[in-house]
């Protein structure tokens, strides 16, 4: 199954593994800001952000990436204005990991699982101990659960802005098995209306079949032979 993402405002579906990657990334970038000498800085700016989440995408096998060229319903101004702002947030989806352990392919069952195994990952690396954070959370999404991890990413470049950096979990119904959606947006308005956008976006989510119905009818065919 694939997971299909519902993106508020204008967003650039990155083409992984496509041998003009760069190339349509070097012309979004001058479609944006435009050819003029004084935007030079911006058109690299934007290039090599773009750049290296194709690159992290590509290391981590990801199956999506997505560029938000401008996202609705972020308010800049305290009072709920500024809709559409310009931000170049990242959303890239990842090939799921099984979760053998799980007693059954109950979402419940899948996310009891899947939850020690996320936080052991994270934290044993350096030490620590596998405890949730503060804004951990697992939700609810119809035949799904989802496990939320936030963090601010320092991109450790100067002149460039920290980014609130999400990780969701998302059980496969059906299956035991999660995928992982990983969004990453600068901390260019409050970080609660940030991490609230995000959820509606995982939230949104939705698991669809990867074949076509004809597929899908002779799997069906050939599991009941």
């Amino acid at each position: 199954m694939r997971l299909a993402l519902a993106l508020p405002g204008r967003w650039f579906t990155v083409p992984i593994g496509s041998p003009d990657a760069r190339q349509r990334i070097r012309e979004l970038a001058q479609e944006l800001h435009g050819g003029a000498d004084d935007r030079a800085g911006i058109r690299i700016a934007l290039r090599r952000r773009i750049e290296a989440a194709l690159e992290r995408a590509e290391a981590g096998r990801a199956e999506q990436l997505h560029l938000g060229i401008s996202l609705e319903g972020i308010p800049t101004d305290g009072v709920g204005h500024g809709a559409d702002v310009p931000m170049p947030a990242v959303a890239s989806v990842y090939q799921g990991v099984p979760v053998s352990t799980a007693e059954s392919t109950a979402p419940d069952a899948v996310m009891a699982a899947l939850v020690p195994l996320v936080l052991r990952a994270a934290h044993e690396p350096f030490g620590g101990s596998a405890i949730p954070g503060d804004d951990d959370r697992v939700f609810r999404a119809g035949a799904s659960r989802i496990l939320r991890r936030p963090s601010i990413r320092d991109p450790g470049e100067e002149g460039t802005l920290p980014s609130l950096a999400a990780d969701y979990w998302l059980t496969v119904p059906g299956e035991r098995r999660a995928v992982l959606l990983h969004l990453d947006v600068p901390l260019l308005a409050p970080t609660e209306l940030l991490l609230a956008l995000c959820d509606g976006i995982a939230l949104a989510a939705r698991f669809e079949p990867t074949g076509s119905l004809s597929d899908e009818l002779r799997n069906h065919v050939r599991a009941r032979a």
